[in-house]
Order: structure tokens, then sequence, then C-alpha cells
């Protein structure tokens, strides 16, 4: 029979992932909102889709409390969700600011 501790950290991993998941789905409806103008990095776009703040902020949540309960066996590598998702975040968003540097020459 599976023990408390790996069905925590399944379920940790599958609130993590969903975190994550809905994190970029934000990111990319504000980058399709805005595909005529660049994102800037730290302040609010042009165009900002309807929920998406609520969005970006209920993924880093929940992608923080998946990682918070799988860091107790994970150790350190609880922190790659928690990572990667801003990751690919910035990522997107300085390919994006590109093309939109391109489309203007």
């Amino acid at each position: 029979m599976v023990d408390t501790v790996e069905r925590m950290n399944v379920f940790g991993i599958a609130i993590a992932l969903a975190g994550v998941i809905l994190f970029l789905a934000a990111l990319l409806a504000t980058l399709r909102a805005n595909r005529d103008a660049p994102v800037p990095y730290w302040t609010r776009p042009a165009s900002e889709p309807r929920g998406s703040v609520l969005m970006r902020a209920l993924g880093a949540a929940l992608t923080i409390f998946g990682a918070a309960l799988i860091a107790q066996s994970a150790g350190w590598w609880a922190l790659i969700p928690v990572l990667a998702g801003p990751a690919v975040a910035l990522v997107a968003i300085v390919l994006h600011n590109t093309r939109m540097r391109q489309l203007t020459r």
C-alpha cells in the first residue's frame, strides 16, 4: 500500500504542475493580446486580458504550495517547478520582444 508521504508527493507534484501550467497559460494569453506590442518585463503590458493577473497569481501560489508539499522528501529539487515557470516565462517574453523588434525594422 502507498504510504502517506508518497501520496503527498504525488499530490504536491500535481499541484505544482497545475500551477506552472496556469501561470504559463496566463502569460500566453497576455502575449496573444499584445501581438503588435512588446511586453515590458517589470510593468503592465499595453493590453492585459481579463483574468490574466488572477491566473498568474493563482498559478504562482499553486506552484509554491505544491513545491512546499514535496520539499520534505525532495529537498532542493522542489525548487525546480518554482524556478521553471518564471524561467520559461522570461524566455517567452524575450522571444516575443525580439520578434517585435525585428518586425518594426
